[in-house]
């Protein structure tokens, strides 16, 4: 239901308004009016009015006075999730994981002399290693039982008869059983490498997973939040200009998560064909900020029986 000019002018007449009050009078009753029509409208439950609301160009905007603050976080924290699942699956599909992005310059001792030096004098059978050459002491690598138990203060690699073990500044940093590192793996430095981080992959899966599963949902989390914060406080900001008709806070984030909605469906879907974190953190901005535009286009956000 509308609120027709002549209604306007009679609530004026009747309470006295001094000229300097018509205007901010006028608009909050013109937004109060609004958000109760909009509470009188039949609702669906929650989660199904969020999902409601995020289709379309229009929705988005009417549909921001539905949920309360603890609604609007747990709407949050789930559109992060959602953006957490394609990668979630990714680690839980993957083989391996390149050591040296957790362990800086971990294969500079593994020269083109060193892996010469293995390909004709180490084998590995049983998950034992067997070295027959002599050139298995120096200081950054060392092949077969080691005389001395303490530790360098350089990087050093231990092919150990065992296991490979990997120290730094006197501290044992991993070790590593034998099993996708075998004879063939000495053959080249590419081939070695690929076998000793999908060992140490393997064999520490849990824990890495976890790691690589909080660190993305702490950078989507963080994206999110100063996305949507922030964009929250713009239209926020604008509440003095009377341009828009967003009168709280909360109506701004209310909005803001409403066009977050398909942007993060959107997303997902392309995690599950396997894009990268970055690409999908992109992605959704990008598709956000599209979205923005064209609802302002569509509704200059701006309720149909609006009044400055």
């Amino acid at each position: 239901m509308s609120i027709r000019a002549c209604d306007y002018k009679t609530i004026l007449e009747a309470s006295n308004l001094s000229p300097r009050l018509e205007i901010k009078h006028i608009s909050l009753y013109n937004n109060t009016h609004i958000e109760n029509t909009f509470r009188k409208m039949p609702m669906l439950p929650y989660p199904f009015s969020y999902f409601s609301s995020i289709w379309g160009f229009r929705k988005p905007l009417s549909k921001r006075f539905g949920l309360n603050w603890f609604q609007l976080l747990f709407t949050s924290i789930f559109l992060i999730s959602l953006s957490m699942v394609p990668i979630a699956i990714q680690n839980s599909s993957q083989e391996t994981y390149p050591l040296d992005t957790f362990i800086d310059n971990v294969y500079t001792p593994l020269t083109d002399e060193a892996i010469m030096d293995l390909s004709e004098n180490a084998q590995i059978v049983d998950g034992k290693l067997n070295y027959s050459g002599t050139k298995n002491q120096q200081p950054s690598l060392l092949i077969g039982p080691s005389q001395s138990k303490e530790l360098p203060k350089d990087l050093q690699l231990h092919f150990d008869t065992e296991e490979l073990v990997i120290s730094k500044e006197s501290k044992e940093l991993t070790r590593i059983r034998y099993h996708a590192i075998q004879t063939e793996s000495f053959q080249s430095k590419e081939d070695l490498t690929q076998a000793i981080s999908k060992d140490w992959y393997q064999q520490n899966r849990v824990y890495i997973s976890l790691f690589l599963v909080l660190g993305a949902s702490f950078l989507f989390g963080l994206n999110f939040f100063i996305v949507s914060l922030g964009a929250s406080l713009l239209l926020y900001i604008t509440k003095k200009s009377r341009l828009f008709s967003f009168r709280t806070f909360k109506e701004c984030y209310h909005f803001i998560l409403n066009c977050l909605g398909l942007p993060t469906l959107i997303t997902l879907i392309l995690g599950l064909f396997g894009q990268n974190m970055t690409t999908l953190i992109t992605v959704q901005n990008i598709l956000f900020v599209l979205y923005l535009v064209t609802i302002f286009y569509k509704t200059h956000y701006r309720d149909p029986d609006y009044h400055k």
